[in-house]
């Protein structure tokens, strides 16, 4: 199985963390050597970037709160050969920044996404879409913007060869997760959002997040965020 930077939509999402290491002050800095001496009323660096989200599938993602449908041992969705026959084929293959069949992960940036591919050298095992701006996504709130609706039905057709189904189990999805939304049906963390359909076997998870009491705002989302299939 291929090293997977990536769900999933899908969510596994990380603490606000600022990637700023602060100075520590000494109590008693005459203890220090010259070279060690702590820095006094050093200026604060305001600039640093803000992690607020990550991607379900990201390496060592946190654990994923409870969906009550997740797969202790993933499956092969489908024949790996058939998978990217099938992408170069679609659509979405034009909309690649780098058409490398070889890759694991696609930017499509016209669409604000990020398509990742877990695979074995025979089989896709799970699959995910999911935006490359969170910030500029956030914007659009639980709405499904016609550049995801796009996206998201090709995917789900990459793997069941069914454009009026993969359009079916997509709309199910989102109608189900409306209802989520407005009844803040939110998994065990408090802030996820999750719905699901299963389809030959095969699981599909629409993805979003309900966070509104997080102390610094910037890191409060209410968004749709991934598509996992797997």
């Amino acid at each position: 199985m291929v090293k997977f930077i990536f769900i999933a939509m899908s969510l596994s999402l990380a603490s606000c963390t600022s990637l700023s290491t602060s100075k520590v002050m000494a109590s008693e800095p005459a203890l220090l050597q010259d070279d060690k001496q702590a820095m006094i009323n050093e200026p604060v660096n305001n600039n640093k970037p803000v992690i607020c989200y990550e991607p379900p599938e990201y390496d060592n993602p946190p654990e994923l709160p409870d969906t009550g449908v997740r797969r202790e041992t993933p499956i092969n969705v489908v024949p790996k050969d058939l998978f990217i026959g099938r992408f170069k084929a679609s659509p979405l293959w034009e909309q690649t920044e780098r058409k490398d069949e070889d890759r694991s992960s696609f930017r499509l940036s016209a669409l604000n996404g990020f398509l990742q591919v877990r695979s074995s050298p025979t089989h896709v095992k799970k699959i995910a879409y999911i935006p490359l701006d969170v910030n500029k996504r956030n914007k659009y709130g639980h709405q499904l913007l016609d550049q995801e609706n796009f996206a998201m039905t090709e995917i789900i057709n990459l793997v069941i060869n069914d454009h009026n189904k993969a359009a079916a189990i997509l709309d199910q999805l989102y109608q189900q997760y409306i209802i989520k939304v407005k009844n803040n049906d939110v998994l065990s963390d408090g802030e996820t959002l999750h719905s699901y359909v299963r389809y030959n076997g095969i699981l599909f998870e629409l993805w979003g997040l309900s966070r509104n009491t997080h102390p610094l705002e910037v890191c409060n989302f209410n968004m749709l965020t991934t598509l996992t299939v797997s």
